[in-house]
């Protein structure tokens, strides 16, 4: 039976590795759905930062093209592969609801 600690670096070493949650309990002899209680858990810990989980960074944007011809749309993309198009008329509050609801 693993300890609180050793199911901590398990998610910890998910986070990290680019596998779906599947590939990753497969490749370490993992019971799935143990391993998403933890990762429940571990995002349920919130705010995280230093140990690498979740960090946000503030960053500037400056358009490479003429501001005409980009193009009004906004593209998310996600460590494992999703994307998720949004328009720009979003409100930001509703953003920063989205992103913390998906971390």
């Amino acid at each position: 039976m693993k300890t609180q600690t050793q199911w901590q670096q398990h998610v910890k070493a998910w986070r990290g590795s680019g596998l779906s949650q599947a590939d990753y309990c497969r490749q370490q002899g993992l019971n799935a759905k143990t391993f998403s209680v933890w990762v429940r858990r571990a995002r349920d810990e919130l705010p995280l930062g230093k140990d690498g989980a979740l960090e946000i960074i503030p960053i500037q944007v400056a358009p490479s093209v003429p501001v005409a011809a980009v193009q009004a749309d906004m593209m998310l993309r996600f460590p494992h592969g999703e994307e998720l198009e949004l328009s720009t008329a979003v409100s930001p509050r509703w953003l920063a609801e989205l992103l913390q609801c998906l971390s």
